[in-house]
């Protein structure tokens, strides 16, 4: 299947954009957690469903299709799954099925917003003129 990006004048910028957030993610996820950070923490989940809704936010404004914006949200949550199995790879941290449960709801909500204004704000960007 094809996706069909929305016709933003800036798509490398945007899709460059997006890249450097997924590999953020992947970065601090594969760093040593803060001491005194156990398994399941509140604060954690909602860092992890925050972190995944901003990246589902960012690619369904790429991505405006619905059917494109069902295909970000299930790598999305592949990508959750990728960094679970990484992170029990590594000696210092461990999978957390809970941890992904949040990065799957944090996409949730990241398709939700998309439904709103906050859907539109790479477009709005776009449209301003120079300065």
């Amino acid at each position: 299947m094809k996706w069909n990006p929305r016709p933003l004048r800036h798509m490398w910028l945007w899709r460059g954009g997006g890249r450097a957030l997924v590999l953020a993610s992947i970065a601090v996820a594969l760093l040593p957690a803060p001491p005194g950070m156990g398994s399941f923490t509140f604060d954690d989940k909602i860092a992890h469903a925050v972190a995944f809704a901003l990246l589902m936010l960012w690619y369904a404004q790429i991505y405006a299709g619905r059917r494109d914006r069902v295909r970000c949200a299930s790598s999305l949550a592949v990508l959750g799954l990728i960094i679970e199995l990484l992170q029990s790879l590594v000696p210092y941290r461990s999978a957390d099925g809970w941890d992904l449960v949040a990065d799957c709801v944090g996409v949730g909500l990241g398709f939700l917003l998309a439904q709103t204004r906050l859907g539109n704000m790479l477009s709005r960007f776009e449209i301003q003129p120079a300065a």
